[in-house]
């Protein structure tokens, strides 16, 4: 009889078909046709477009996994399930349409990132990674809807961790489609906030904030956080932003703040802080993630202190809610 080893290894090299299952299912949008309710799978492959008994064998499959559940003729979501279904509040359908599109091929050469350091994606496309999305209009809008979801998910109660109840003015670095700033200005009807990010994604994130109603007081600019970031305000985010770059990079972002940064403002950063040991797996997938992809790393509170005061700033306390994402709390020196 094969050893309890060998069947546990087996499962792990099979995740290859079960992410690809479980993008097949998201594509194809069978979550949302479970969202109200059980249904014969025969009327939801009618309604994606799938025949039966495939379908029917998918289910079984990610069943095991908690993510449908199948009873004879009959399938439900299972306990993870809402998180395939579009506009759930612990969405990421987004997230499962967006890795296959944009990381799967290129893990293929993570072996090679083993041997030279260079991110898999850069093997795979020649590139690096935000290049090669930028060349495509419908990469970049996935991306950001995946990175919204992302962060909505990760970030749990990490963003109640965040205090901006003292600052007048707060600027969100690399803020994506606007989704963190909107709600933080929503709690702080006084704040006033610019978000900062590439061009063609500042222009998605003028759209969220109006649509949060906060478009009065809070502004979205485009640029490059490489070379600058808007000067003067009390305080400055960087949620998810410095993990996604090498030391060499992240600190070229963090000197970048300290010079647009008054004496005494405050950098707030969100972002995922490694125990020295037994790291959780969702950490420890992040960090493989940031290795393959764009360069970057995962670090540990040390890691930070040593690499935010090579910037200029001193970190004063590190906040650890439930979930990956801790909060940061740094200030300009």
């Amino acid at each position: 009889m094969p050893s309890e080893a060998a069947v546990e290894m087996m499962n792990l090299l099979g995740g290859f078909m079960i992410s690809q299952g479980l993008f097949a299912a998201a594509r194809l949008g069978v979550a949302d046709e479970l969202v109200d309710g059980p249904r014969p799978v025969g009327e939801v492959a009618a309604a994606v477009g799938a025949r039966p008994e495939p379908l029917r064998r998918l289910l079984r499959t990610l069943a095991v996994h908690g993510v449908f559940r199948l009873d004879g003729d009959e399938a439900a979501l299972g306990p993870l399930g809402g998180t395939l279904a579009s506009g759930t509040p612990e969405s990421l359908r987004n997230m499962a349409l967006m890795w296959m599109e944009t990381h799967y091929a290129p893990f293929g050469d993570l072996h090679r990132t083993l041997v030279d350091g260079r991110p898999a994606v850069e093997h795979h496309h020649g590139v690096p990674f935000f290049e090669w999305l930028g060349r495509a209009p419908e990469r970049t809008a996935l991306f950001s809807a995946a990175m919204s979801d992302a962060l909505r998910a990760l970030r749990m109660g990490a963003l109640d961790g965040i205090d901006l109840s003292w600052a007048a003015t707060v600027v969100d670095v690399g803020g994506a489609d606007g989704a963190v700033l909107a709600e933080l200005a929503a709690r702080y009807p006084r704040l006033r906030g610019t978000v900062f990010d590439l061009p063609e994604v500042a222009a998605s994130a003028a759209e969220r904030l109006a649509a949060a109603g906060v478009a009065d007081r809070v502004g979205a600019v485009g640029g490059d956080f490489f070379e600058s970031v808007p000067a003067g305000a009390d305080a400055y985010l960087a949620c998810l932003i410095l993990h996604d770059w090498d030391d060499e990079r992240a600190s070229r972002i963090l000197r970048g703040v300290h010079a647009a940064a008054p004496a005494g403002a405050r950098l707030i950063l969100m972002d995922v802080v490694l125990p020295e040991r037994d790291v959780p797996p969702a950490a420890a997938l992040l960090d493989l993630t940031m290795m393959g992809i764009l360069g970057g790393r995962e670090r540990t509170e040390e890691d930070w202190r040593a690499l935010l005061g090579g910037a200029g700033f001193a970190l004063d306390r590190v906040l650890r809610p439930p979930g990956p994402c801790a909060v940061l709390e740094t200030t300009r020196v």
